[in-house]
């Protein structure tokens, strides 16, 4: 079995399309774990307006990376994504496979500082305690209002 990480972004009705993801990929994966509390975080390209929430989710897998990218493609797929979500500075979901093992497959994404703060939360739960959909992170922003 195989630790990997995967990303999870949101600046559209972000907390509602971030609690359907980590519904479906607990279906796909039951062992995953994810971090808690959110970060927001302001977006780095001129074309998104709002804040994006992000969470990471941590899990076992015998899957080859492959394998979990058609997953997490199917999740987004799921929840709402579409091409031209982004020409129109939407994400309504994003998954990036981060890391698989020991290897970084998006360093770029996972040199982020909020990755690195997320990371350390998985040091304080436990399967049980990443399970619950209470939300300390604020929704005052449009891009995360429910």
């Amino acid at each position: 079995m195989i630790t990997i990480l995967l990303s999870i972004g949101s600046n559209t009705f972000a907390k509602t399309n971030i609690d359907k993801a980590k519904r479906m990929l607990t279906r796909q994966f039951p062992n995953i774990v994810f971090s808690d509390p959110p970060i927001l975080t302001e977006p780095e390209d001129d074309k998104y307006s709002y804040l994006f929430r992000n969470i990471l989710a941590k899990v076992e897998t015998g899957m080859l990376p492959d394998q979990i990218i058609e997953k997490i493609k199917q999740t987004e797929r799921a929840v709402g994504r579409t091409p031209k979500d982004k020409y129109l500075g939407k994400v309504v979901i994003d998954i990036d496979l981060i890391k698989y093992g020991d290897d970084i497959l998006r360093p770029l994404d996972y040199e982020r500082e909020y990755v690195q703060q997320l990371i350390g939360t998985f040091d304080t739960l436990s399967p049980s305690d990443s399970d619950s959909a209470s939300d300390s992170a604020s929704d005052s922003e449009p891009g995360t209002d429910d």
